[in-house]
């Protein structure tokens, strides 16, 4: 197929120019061809450079050697180093800000989808649109993804991971609390989470994440969706405190109260214990799989028990829901200057290119993001991600990372559920300080 990233010709360009070479590959067909070869358009860059990337990835143990390989064909296809910053999930935005202080940012980044809105606002953050037109990016991604990464009519990010977040469940871990089938509605996900705290010692049913603004937000959002109730509309207006909004976080503190889910616990918490067969449910990404063989120590094996489940509904007929999630590419301007076809641009072409696409996201757990790579046999033929894509649901965007101040609503929205999870203030107390104290931060980001 003709190449997103022509790897003979991004090192030994004729005439200074890339140019696009007939591969012995699949022939990547329709728009997807022309957008392929469009975005592996571009002037070369020397051999011996480098660029700097911070990613969450490389700091993961399942996932760092997998990563490390990326940069390694990266280097081997262009001669141009990529240096890894590994920087954890949830300290990575704290890391960029404090570079961006200090003056000595990166030049590329990882970034969760949802945290683009609030990179945006920064100076030195580079409108990718204009190094690859967001035509050639309609040509080779999936729609579904062109989303990701853009703020208003600015391509910050360049999605290279794509999926949803929605519920994981135990199957090993169910038999042994004698739940035979998964539950579809939210009084018969209670009652097998009852069936797990009696009957499978040292469990923690629903290891809902308890701590870190970072990771308690997604989970308090499904759970108000699922009690079809919202947080903040697509307005702006903080509408938490609501009937719905009251139910899931009365459902929250109730599951506290009876030992259903547990303080204290961070995703990285949770993914162990459901790995290890503590826990029945977690939330999570497709990249679930990953970590759940890793810390099962059973690799593949751990499949068997790995089941991606449609969240519970409030009632029978209601759509099961799942938030919309990926990974993006930005870049900064940093010392270097910024090219087509320099160092970052091709970094950025490398990773959406048919060579990461038909291999990364999927050892990671995750969906590819090209038209071409996704109707590749390895995706297709793959029952996990086949599995994840029938539970998905209606996917939503996340109502909190959306918005520039979404560090602060993600600490408010923290904070408080806290609070009722740990019997500080009653579950109606606490979303009404949610909703007071997310109008001051939306009336003060104006």
């Amino acid at each position: 197929m003709a190449a997103l990233y022509d790897e003979k010709t991004a090192r030994e360009p004729p005439n200074g120019r890339i140019m696009m070479a007939n591969m012995n590959r699949r022939q990547f067909g329709g728009a997807a061809a022309a957008g392929a070869a469009s975005l592996a358009a571009g002037p070369a860059f020397a051999q011996g450079s480098s660029i700097s990337f911070i990613s969450y990835t490389y700091a993961e143990e399942p996932n760092k050697p997998v990563f490390q390989k990326v940069m390694d064909d990266f280097k081997a296809a262009s001669g141009v180093t990529v240096e890894p910053i590994a920087s954890a999930w949830g300290e990575t935005q704290k890391n960029i800000m404090l570079r961006q202080r200090s003056r000595t940012l990166m030049d590329s980044a990882q970034l969760q989808d949802r945290w683009v809105p609030s990179m945006a606002t920064l100076p030195e953050i580079v409108d990718i649109g204009g190094l690859i037109p967001e035509s050639d990016l309609e040509a080779a991604l999936a729609p579904s993804v062109l989303s990701l990464g853009r703020v208003g009519e600015k391509r910050i990010g360049v999605p290279f991971v794509s999926g949803s977040v929605g519920f994981v469940a135990n199957t090993d871990v169910l038999k042994k609390a004698g739940v035979d089938k998964i539950p579809v509605t939210m009084d018969e996900f209670r009652s097998a989470l009852v069936a797990v705290r009696d009957k499978v010692p040292n469990s923690v049913p629903f290891a809902m994440a308890t701590k870190n603004p970072s990771s308690i937000p997604l989970d308090v959002l499904l759970l108000v969706w699922i009690f079809n109730g919202r947080i903040i509309d697509d307005s702006g207006k903080v509408v938490i405190n609501s009937p719905e909004g009251r139910a899931a976080m009365s459902f929250m503190a109730s599951a506290m109260k009876d030992k259903l889910i547990a303080p204290e616990l961070d995703r990285p918490d949770s993914r162990r214990l459901f790995a290890q067969g503590s826990a029945a449910f977690y939330i999570d990404a497709p990249q679930a799989r990953g970590f759940i063989r890793s810390f099962s120590g059973l690799g593949e094996k751990a499949d068997a028990f790995t089941l991606p489940m449609k969240s519970p509904v409030l009632k029978q007929g209601d759509p099961p829901r799942s938030v919309e999630w990926g990974h993006v590419v930005a870049l900064f301007k940093s010392q270097k200057p910024i090219d087509k076809g320099g160092p970052q641009d091709k970094w950025v072409r490398y990773l959406i290119s048919d060579a990461t696409q038909t291999t990364f996201p999927l050892q990671i757990g995750g969906l590819p993001v090209t038209k071409s790579a996704r109707a590749a046999p390895a995706v297709q033929n793959d029952p996990f991600l086949k599995a994840w894509a029938e539970a998905t649901g209606v996917t939503m965007k996340h109502e909190i990372g959306v918005w520039s101040n979404a560090p602060e609503l993600s600490t408010i929205l923290s904070e408080e559920t806290q609070a009722a999870l740990l019997g500080q203030k009653t579950p109606d107390a606490a979303v009404a300080a949610i909703q007071t104290r997310m109008e001051a931060s939306m009336a003060k980001r104006g």
